[in-house]
């Protein structure tokens, strides 16, 4: 990174935005931090903040990720999805600053068997899937230096997600259902962040678009007998329950959700030398995370 030259992350109350606080802190990388005080969809507070600042990178963390609720919100998944990344992508430019964005697997319809790579065609099913894609393509459009990564079923031990959802319906109901025919791999925010903090730490040039998650296909029933299992384990749950496997159909949700968007991650481990882990190991190693930082209560906070 440029003498002097610090990071900017921005979203960093979220989910994957306290991870690689810690990972540019494991890594001796001075930042700047900022969350919903200053607005992505307001261009003249993005300007304001980095004044005065010598900023090298940029990392974009913050996002509006309630699938759902973007079919009834459009507007605001798009100001926040699209038009914040825009603002982000065009003052990067202006600073000369790389920039790092998250996109999802959700901009693929998730309508074939084969994983899918950096240049197959967004067609995404959902207002939220819409709103990442857009985001993607004004990135690009700005002209700058960026590196985009799509990732999918993104957890970690902050803010709410599906393994945190899952602890609490698992220690309070006598039941879960768990649809089985969506088909993906999870993306474990720890080592994540901790591939990104590596990645700015060596100053990369490889600039383009990336997809990441951890090895292994299952389904969201997979997963949850898995949370469950290690949950156990740990220590964190008293008493098993039954999980019953459902079709999407007996689970409607007001988003359209992609049946099988596997990623592939053959790019990021050639080109970045990006660690990817099987997901049931890095499933160990959050809850081995979670054990250090003690109790098994949900974090506050929306994923981000």
């Amino acid at each position: 990174m440029g003498i002097n030259a610090g990071v900017w992350l921005v979203g960093a109350n979220g989910m994957l935005g306290q991870q690689l606080a810690a990972g540019l802190v494991g890594e001796n990388l001075p930042f700047f931090a900022s969350d919903r005080e200053v607005d992505i969809c307001d261009p003249r507070a993005l300007a304001d903040f980095a004044r005065n600042k010598r900023i090298g990178w940029i990392v974009n963390c913050a996002a509006y990720t309630a699938v759902d609720r973007a079919e009834d919100e459009p507007d605001a998944a798009m100001a926040v999805n699209a038009g914040g990344v825009e603002n982000l992508a065009s003052l990067a430019a202006r600073l000369r600053a790389k920039l790092i964005h998250f996109s999802s697997d959700y901009v693929f319809a998730g309508d074939r068997p084969e994983p899918y790579r950096e240049d197959d065609a967004p067609r995404p099913l959902s207002r939220y899937g819409v709103s990442k894609w857009q985001g993607e393509r004004r990135l690009a459009a700005a002209g700058g230096r960026y590196f985009l990564f799509r990732i999918s079923w993104l957890y970690g031990v902050h803010g709410a997600n599906f393994v945190h959802t899952m602890l609490r319906v698992f220690a309070e109901k006598e039941k879960a259902r768990v649809v089985d025919d969506q088909f993906g791999s999870p993306t474990y925010a720890a080592l994540l962040a901790a591939n990104i903090a590596r990645l700015v730490a060596v100053d990369s040039e490889r600039f383009g678009v990336y997809h990441y998650c951890d090895a292994g296909v299952i389904s969201w029933f997979d997963f949850a007998v898995a949370v469950q299992e290690l949950a156990l384990q740990a220590g964190l749950l008293d008493r098993a329950i039954p999980i019953e496997a459902i079709p999407t159909s007996q689970f409607p949700t007001r988003a359209a959700r992609p049946l099988r968007a596997v990623l592939a991650t053959d790019k990021v481990r050639r080109e970045l030398d990006f660690q990817v882990r099987p997901w049931r190991a890095n499933l160990e190693d959050f809850f081995r995370e979670k054990a250090r930082r003690g109790g098994p209560e949900e974090p506050p906070g929306a994923p981000a």
